[in-house]
């Protein structure tokens, strides 16, 4: 039986596919900045998108065969996760090239993120 959750997994899902396709097509040919962003909203919204349409959208369709499905679908998982941690690793990457090129030396990727610090935000306000 469809209820709430499968139609909005389906609206998820649909709505998922245009935005992925769109960022990957943006992502073959843009400064750096932009392609890490595209690839890594492609990353993101790709693997919660499958995610979604595998255990929301699939038991719908499959019905009393799922359980095999299901431990197959814990391996299916790590995929997704791999795809979701590249693209926030990506993300991080354009994060890192939108730091200033004096300071950025100073700002590694992984604390791209932080940048820039709360007091020297707080002196440029006033």
């Amino acid at each position: 039986m469809i209820d709430i959750n499968h139609i909005s997994a389906y609206a998820a899902f649909i709505l998922a596919m245009p935005i992925c396709f769109a960022y990957l097509r943006i992502a073959c040919s843009a400064s750096p900045i932009v392609r890490h962003m595209a690839i890594s909203l492609f990353c993101v919204v790709s693997s919660f998108a499958w995610r979604t349409a595998f255990w929301d959208v699939l038991i719908v369709h499959v019905g009393e065969a799922w359980r095999p499905i299901l431990v197959e679908g814990l391996t299916i998982n790590a995929l997704w996760n791999v795809t979701f941690i590249y693209g926030c690793v990506r993300g991080l990457m354009a994060l890192h090239l939108m730091v200033p090129e004096e300071d950025r030396q100073s700002w590694p990727v992984w604390k791209a993120w932080l940048y820039p610090p709360w007091r020297r935000l707080r002196l440029t306000r006033r």
